[in-house]
């Protein structure tokens, strides 16, 4: 039965990458459209009050005062509109005391008098039309020897021609906006698919990997994802070693118990079973298991502690209290001397086997002390000396020997040193056996 995923579903990152995109396009289309839509209103009202300008010179260059000082055009204006009632194109001539000429589009209206602008310069503003429309104007005061007061010249129009410009222009904008975005929103998909695609392909090589136990992902991939590929090959192929060395285990175990059965099945045969036989074969079948739990417990471990790391230094005062009490009626001193910044890469269990078994082996056979130190560089070298007997060169070649059983090695060394060799060899370590300077025996463990 397939074991249900205990992860809820994570959101799309491709929906949430074109998301995301798509909101910073929507705000800076807006932001640009907006900018664009104010540019075009301030060029065509410019152009506007142009042409209104215009029309306020050919009024003025049109203008002819009399001796009396009456004003009057010598040529009709040159727009239609001026003439047709109320067509939203306006012109008005007055001073103080009234209007004096006006445009025919006017019909029996005025423009509103507005206030007298500097003398010569042509100054725009906004009226109110005869049918309440919006007015953009264009003034001008003139000023004539034959008169005492200026004249007032004014032009207006109708804003809707530069509303219907700007409509136009909206519409235009809106669709290039819409037709942009699409096309940018489809580019964007594309190339987030694209962009992906080696993440899919992972995702797909991770799903064959159910299928298939024991291969490994194929390289290729982006220089971003690359790590993660390597970092998960590192991960399969030690989960793969793991299965490999339980199989290992279950063989040595099955192999290893053959033989005390084999034994113990003989002497159950012959009618005349020895007591002390069978319980040398029990016991040998027992340390057998223990070794090989020990082995499978501290392989489980190791692959749980890649990252963590274990104070040397307060482990080894823990084990030294404890070994203390046990061997207090032979008065033996443990010195810790490990340094306080030391850190083993690993277990903080394993640790406490791996010093354990070398203390209390030591502890065995010391006279009176018992010295633990450490060396950091480059790796870590832990050494625990006693001043005991110590082993031969002979034995010390068979206590380090791959493959040794457990009680081949030397009285009092060779339980421990068997656990200890195998464990450290899963951390990439090895154990080392010298003549300690005390006279006794030296055990290092050398981690790189």
């Amino acid at each position: 039965m397939t074991r249900p995923s205990s992860l809820k579903r994570p959101s799309s990152l491709k929906r949430r990458l074109i998301g995301a995109a798509m909101a910073w396009l929507v705000l800076a289309l807006a932001a640009s459209g907006t900018l664009l839509r104010v540019a075009f209103e301030d060029s065509v009202e410019r152009t506007f009050q142009l042409r209104l300008a215009t029309a306020v010179r050919s009024l003025a260059a049109a203008m002819d005062v009399g001796a009396d000082g009456t004003v009057s055009l010598t040529r009709p204006v040159g727009d239609p509109r001026f003439d047709q009632p109320y067509s939203g194109w306006y012109w008005q001539m007055a001073d103080q005391s009234g209007v004096l000429l006006r445009s025919r589009s006017l019909w029996d209206t005025l423009l509103p008098v507005l206030p007298p602008s500097e003398p010569g310069a042509v100054a725009f503003g906004r009226a109110v039309g005869p049918r309440g429309e919006p007015l953009l104007t264009a003034e001008r005061d003139l000023s004539f020897p034959e008169r005492a007061l200026p004249v007032h010249v004014a032009v207006a129009a109708s804003r809707h021609d530069v509303d219907r410009e700007l409509a136009r222009f909206d519409r235009l904008l809106l669709t290039s906006f819409v037709l942009l975005a699409a096309g940018l929103a489809v580019a964007m998909a594309v190339q987030v698919g694209y962009g992906l695609k080696p993440l899919s392909r992972l995702a797909a090589e991770l799903e064959a990997l159910k299928r298939h136990a024991g291969q490994r992902l194929s390289g290729g991939y982006p220089a971003e994802i690359a790590p993660l590929a390597e970092a998960l090959n590192t991960v399969l192929d030690h989960d793969a070693e793991l299965v490999a060395r339980a199989r290992t285990h279950v063989g040595n175990l099955a192999h290893g118990l053959k033989t005390p059965l084999s034994v113990m099945q003989a002497e159950l045969s012959s009618g005349t079973a020895d007591p002390a036989v069978l319980a040398q074969q029990i016991d040998r079948m027992g340390r057998l298991i223990e070794h090989q739990l020990t082995r499978a417990r501290a392989e489980a471990s190791s692959a749980r502690a890649l990252g963590t790391q274990a104070p040397v230094a307060e482990v080894a005062a823990e084990i030294a209290a404890m070994l203390t009490k046990i061997y207090a009626d032979r008065s033996i001193t443990i010195h810790n001397r490990c340094d306080p910044a030391a850190r083993f890469a690993g277990d903080r269990e394993d640790l406490a086997e791996l010093l354990g078994n070398l203390l209390e082996n030591a502890c065995k056979w010391t006279s009176t002390q018992v010295v633990v130190t450490t060396t950091q560089g480059p790796g870590l070298v832990l050494c625990v000396e006693d001043d005991g007997p110590g082993l031969s060169e002979h034995d010390h070649a068979e206590a380090t020997r791959r493959g040794t059983r457990l009680d081949e090695s030397a009285p009092g060394h060779g339980l421990g040193l068997a656990i200890v060799r195998d464990l450290a060899g899963l951390y990439g370590g090895r154990l080392e056996l010298d003549r300690s300077e005390l006279g006794g025996l030296a055990a290092r463990l050398v981690f790189a």
